[in-house]
């Protein structure tokens, strides 16, 4: 009788020798249901790195649609990828979300901080700032996001002209990505903020509701000021979104309770869970089989909220690789979270969805509609095909797309 290997083939991929960085052919494989590239390099030999802790959810990930281009491409592509830097006429994606980095200067010195930010980190001029800003117009016309980031960004002491020069742009969205510190203290930079709350929210870094977690992932007791600082935003009506990093052993129990406290906080607009990255000062080779992934997460969204959210409620962000960016859109509504998958099957109609992340109430408004014109829906007569309709109060399509988006 014939052996089976000890491994199912999924497919073939490039992957990188994470010692010398040479580009390798990479098999996908599944093992005890966990997915792998297996590779093979000529001076460090073969490995096999752990990429997925599910593969039936890895599997579900494999569809996508027809993404949108920019309106330019930075360069032709020379070295291939992923050596050439910035769009190349290969790339399969415009830019969903801009980043500058302002800063490498932080207040913070975070044990897992992959990018080795601290004190002493240096600013970028204004002028390399706003040519950056720039450069995302030109090749995006009308950006949908863009995240001023760092370090810790609203160190820069040219913070508030880089802000409002990026305010005079035609960008839908400006995030700045902070750690919260000098927002709980310091009631004029909330007020530079919370002037432009229409087009601002704080991106704030929020790791769990245990002093513990504080102090394995950011080196101190941290806790208070993070509380704080979303109270403050939330006193002077900023919205903010929860960024949590996830590390295995640490904050995984904490996945429940932090959407929770989101969700009983109108002004929390959504909450990002990170799996820890393994770079920079987070370099920790032995811990890359346990690390946390996509799965692992809305598998404890779904058990630590009491199935307020299922994972049939979340799905890969069209614009992002199908493995690097996963969300559920929920409804809030007198208390009650109603996911956006129980009016819309997010797999079949994903191309309402795609190329974009941010979802304001006109977007919401489009989307339902649409959805409901595919369904054959005119008003009110409109009696199948959108689930848990009731749960706003309406039996008629079109008001269900009036208190979904108001």
């Amino acid at each position: 009788m014939l052996k089976h290997r000890d491994y199912t083939f999924l497919g073939t991929t490039q992957s990188l020798c994470p010692d010398c960085l040479q580009l390798l052919p990479a098999k996908i494989i599944s093992k005890a249901q966990r997915v792998y590239f297996r590779k093979q390099c000529p001076v460090h030999g073969s490995r096999d790195d752990f990429v997925c802790s599910d593969v039936q959810w890895y599997d579900r990930l494999e569809y996508s649609v027809p993404a949108k281009l920019p309106q330019q491409m930075g360069i032709e592509p020379r070295q291939g990828c992923p050596f050439d830097c910035g769009l190349c006429t290969e790339h399969e994606q415009h830019t969903c979300i801009g980043l500058v980095e302002l800063t490498a200067g932080c207040n913070l010195n975070c044990p897992l901080c992959f990018a080795q930010s601290g004190p002493q980190g240096e600013h970028l001029s204004v002028v390399d700032c706003c040519r950056a800003i720039d450069r995302l117009v030109e090749v995006e016309g009308r950006p949908e996001v863009l995240q001023l980031s760092g370090g810790e960004p609203t160190l820069h002491p040219d913070f508030a002209e880089i802000l409002q020069y990026a305010l005079a742009q035609p960008i839908d969205y400006i995030m700045v990505n902070t750690n919260g510190v000098r927002l709980a203290r310091d009631r004029q930079l909330l007020e530079l903020l919370a002037a432009h709350r229409d087009r601002v929210e704080v991106y704030l870094q929020f790791d769990g509701l245990q002093e513990s977690t504080q102090v394995a992932l950011r080196g101190e007791p941290l806790l208070a000021t993070k509380l704080q600082a979303v109270e403050r935003c939330g006193d002077v009506g900023l919205h903010v979104t929860l960024v949590c990093t996830l590390q295995a052993g640490v904050n995984e129990t904490e996945i429940g309770p932090l959407v929770l406290y989101g969700l009983e906080r109108p002004w929390v607009a959504g909450i990002s869970f990170q799996p820890a990255t393994y770079s920079g000062r987070h370099f920790l080779p032995q811990q890359l089989e346990s690390r946390i992934t996509f799965p692992d997460v809305i598998h404890a969204i779904e058990g630590q909220t009491g199935g307020v959210f299922v994972e049939q409620d979340f799905f890969p962000l069209p614009c992002a690789h199908p493995n690097c960016h996963s969300l559920a859109y929920a409804y809030r509504h007198e208390g009650r979270t109603i996911p956006l998958t129980r009016f819309i099957d997010g797999e079949r109609n994903l191309d309402l969805l795609a190329n974009g992340i941010s979802l304001n109430r006109p977007a919401a408004r489009d989307i339902i509609e649409q959805y409901l014109g595919r369904l054959g829906c005119c008003s009110g007569t409109c009696t199948s095909g959108v689930d848990d309709r009731e749960m706003v109060g309406d039996q008629s399509g079109e008001n269900a797309v009036a208190k979904l988006t108001n």
